[in-house]
């Protein structure tokens, strides 16, 4: 059995042009029922240079039109390019046209161009080649897409890479040169409220030689009652305090309205508070439940261990574990003062001579201290958190915390052990803050013309 695949370009009177030959002999098999990877491949790559070429050859033929007075402009030279795209390398020869021999003025020789495509590289290749280095490793996306698809031209492992943090680089320029306006097309009333902003760090490992070990960066997310929410990272010692503001105003812009005393969660860092602050003055600083309690749970499991069981008598553990939990209590209700009182009481406790040089009792003090210290530097943030939980309001940075996780852990540090360059990964946040949010196929459409489909007709026999 033989098969013959065929394409006809232009009216009926063209001659249709041969793409591929495909014979089964012998009885049918598993593995001879339909396609082969290998086929499909193969079949892919024929039709994609004949729909190219023909393309192109039609393009060149009419720019060699003068726009203004239609003359035929004469080919100078030529040089050769390879067309790269999902579905394989195209070869072609482009020329390049004298100005028109009519006009007064000299014009000089022009390449032949196509809006939008730049380095004759296909949107889509890029699009699917950024997408996939935003989730996985970039050779694991040379490999994946060599393996589904005839994408062999410009598919190297280090294209991958370049070509991802491009354009996480113009998605970063793209937004701090915008004037923070938002979308003429959407209404001031339709764009919902701001209901709360969050901020965490995480650190990657440095791979620069003689490196401090690692670097922070910074996830936050905004959450709209109107709308999805909104994720946004960088690298802190690449971005300045006033141009990571302007980031966080732009990103406030586009999300929705900002009401006086929205909550802004972070677990205490006063970089952090700053930068939200600075951005939002009128913001309500709220510090993270977690992290609070945290701390709490830290101190429990030292009092409740085995050690201190022993080596505390019971007239001195009791009452200990009895201000753990009052103390949990008041800051449960943001009661500060009472907090205070209950941690200078365990202090008071843990110096009593019985038990004031037994190991337990010096690791709770260091604990305890720096819960004090914690407490003071962020005694405006404290709130009630019994009255907001029942109230149906948050009270930690959870939302941060599953920002961290899937712009941070999953690519760049707990799933996938490697070393970064500040510069290479806070572009590749770009890419993935905006893959995350489902952002990245509209910046795509704003970049290049007909990305979407306008203008493009598939029909089926079928």
């Amino acid at each position: 059995m033989k098969f013959t695949i065929q394409i006809k370009c232009g009216d009926d009177s063209s001659a249709p042009l041969l793409v591929a030959e495909i014979e089964r002999k012998g009885p049918l098999k598993a593995g001879s029922l339909g396609l082969t990877l290998a086929e499909s491949k193969g079949l892919l790559a024929n039709v994609q240079k004949e729909l190219v070429e023909s393309q192109v050859q039609r393009f060149i033929q009419d720019q060699r039109f003068c726009s203004e007075c239609g003359s035929l402009r004469t080919i100078k030279d030529y040089h050769n390019v390879r067309f790269k795209s999902l579905f394989g390398g195209v070869d072609l020869r482009v020329p390049r046209l004298n100005g028109c021999p009519f006009k007064k003025q000299k014009v000089l020789a022009t390449t032949v161009k196509i809006n939008g495509l730049n380095n004759w590289v296909s949107p889509e290749f890029e699009f699917i080649q950024s997408q996939l280095a935003a989730t996985i490793p970039y050779a694991r996306s040379a490999e994946l897409l060599g393996l589904l698809l005839p994408a062999d031209a410009g598919n190297a492992a280090s294209t991958i890479r370049r070509r991802a943090i491009r354009i996480g680089e113009r998605l970063d320029a793209e937004l701090h040169e915008h004037d923070g306006a938002t979308d003429k097309a959407e209404s001031p009333a339709h764009r919902g409220r701001i209901a709360a902003v969050g901020l965490d760090s995480g650190y990657l490992y440095d791979c620069r030689p003689n490196s401090i070990g690692s670097f922070e960066v910074v996830v936050g997310r905004i959450i709209n009652k109107g709308r999805d929410s909104r994720s946004l990272g960088f690298v802190r010692a690449i971005e300045s305090n006033q141009v990571a503001g302007h980031r966080l105003r732009q990103k406030f812009s586009e999300q929705g309205k900002v009401a006086n005393g929205v909550s802004v969660f972070t677990d205490g860092d006063p970089g952090l508070r700053r930068l939200l602050l600075t951005a939002l003055p009128k913001a309500r600083h709220i510090l993270d439940w977690y992290h609070l309690t945290r701390r709490l749970t830290v101190l429990k499991t030292i009092l409740l261990g085995k050690e201190a069981i022993k080596h505390f008598p019971a007239e001195y553990h009791d009452p200990l574990k009895k201000h753990l939990e009052s103390l949990k209590w008041r800051l449960w209700h943001g009661r500060l003062g009472g907090a205070i009182n209950r941690i200078k009481a365990i202090l008071f406790s843990l110096r009593l001579p019985t038990i004031s040089c037994k190991r337990p009792a010096i690791r709770m003090r260091r604990r305890i201290k720096e819960l004090l210290r914690y407490l003071q530097n962020n005694q405006d943030s404290l709130a009630n958190y019994g009255r907001r939980y029942r109230s149906g309001q948050r009270i930690s940075t959870a939302f941060v915390e599953s920002a961290v996780n899937q712009l941070i852990d999953k690519r760049m540090s707990k799933s996938q052990q490697m070393r970064w360059s500040p510069l290479g990964a806070h572009a590749l946040l770009q890419v993935r803050a905006e893959l995350v949010d489902g952002r990245l196929h509209a910046a795509f459409d704003r970049w290049y013309p007909g990305f979407a489909g306008e203008g493009l007709i598939f029909q089926t026999s079928r």
